[in-house]
């Protein structure tokens, strides 16, 4: 008979970069890192979908992160091979409880249970999960990730249409509420896109092109969002009445596609487009083009502008250069 169990991933920078995870379980292992500390726990593998080849490096790699509840079981009756067979979503809290005496204990970097990470890799000195433990003999390998290296999110400044560009800035130390990155308290483990609880005001562009906005108006659960730990969104939105897909990245620079089939597309600093070969544009009604700056136009081979209607240039000076030109009326 196989006993499922919960656990709590403290560390995924597997060695082998194989996407194993050590996963302190409840019932098996004692919060106190004096008896265990995270690099003493074995690894884990994780069953992943059938969606992923699983083999000569196609397919996907799973989510997890340090805190992440899982579950699975152990394949073997020393209890070391234990494999992680999904996650337990829920609502983040500052306390947990502990396994013997259900005391509810405030998270703490030096328990278990809980994300491992401290600030800089230099912090794991004379910690259980350096090298060299206060409570148990020296050890040849201890936590090699810590905040300092983590994925951030970033800050939302507000962004420039004059020119000047945009660039979001990290959160200070005095923003975070550390230790426990990325968890916030007292909030659902289910990100803010899918519960239809995030802000979409930073995608009105309206100023600069009339209905260049959002449409976004997400209804929980038909939002199927990904929200990565550095801040990118990747959403899938079947919200009836309003179905739309966006890319986001963590800067602000997006693409939306509305529920009409209408595109909006902002980059937020300098934008790069590479043809290697022929480029044509059909466009079925007007276009506008304004440019805030300078603009030019070089053309390696011959130019041919045509128009069926006026064609009008305004500028204060206008300058024509050539070893021959021609007006034809």
């Amino acid at each position: 008979m196989i006993d499922y169990c919960y656990g709590i991933v403290e560390d995924r920078n597997d060695p082998l970069k194989i996407g194993r995870v050590r996963v302190r379980v409840h019932g098996y292992h004692s919060d106190d890192k004096g008896k265990i500390a995270t690099p003493d726990l074995p690894w884990s593998h994780v069953i992943m979908p059938v969606t992923t080849a699983g083999l000569g490096g196609f397919g996907n790699q799973h989510n997890l992160v340090e805190g992440t509840t899982v579950f699975g079981y152990f394949r073997d009756d020393d209890m070391q091979d234990f494999v992680v067979m999904g996650v337990q979503q829920g609502i983040t809290q500052a306390g947990y409880k502990e396994t013997i005496t259900d005391e509810l204990l405030i998270r703490s970097v030096d328990k278990g249970f809980n994300d491992p990470r401290r600030k800089t890799q230099a912090d794991y000195a004379n910690t259980n999960d350096g090298l060299n433990p206060p409570s148990a003999p020296a050890r040849p390998n201890e936590l090699t990730s810590s905040l300092d290296t983590a994925p951030q999110l970033l800050k939302d400044t507000g962004i420039k249409y004059d020119g000047s560009g945009s660039k979001r800035e990290e959160f200070t130390e005095a923003d975070k509420t550390l230790p426990y990155y990325p968890l916030v308290v007292d909030a659902t483990d289910v990100n803010v896109f899918t519960t239809g609880d995030a802000k979409y005001e930073s995608r009105d562009m309206s100023e600069q092109i009339s209905n260049a906005k959002s449409t976004a108006t997400p209804l929980y659960p038909y939002n199927k969002a990904h929200y990565t730990e550095s801040g990118h969104i990747v959403e899938l939105d079947d919200t009836r009445g309003n179905e739309r897909i966006s890319v986001e990245h963590r800067t602000g620079t997006f693409y939306e596609i509305d529920k009409d089939g209408n595109q909006i597309h902002r980059v937020v600093n300098d934008n790069y487009t590479v043809i290697c070969k022929d480029n044509e544009l059909y466009v079925g009604g007007k276009v506008n083009i304004k440019v805030l700056g300078d603009a030019k136009v070089t053309v390696g081979g011959k130019t041919d502008v045509s128009s069926t209607k006026d064609l009008t240039v305004t500028a204060p000076n206008i300058r024509l250069f050539g070893n021959t030109i021609k007006l034809n009326s």
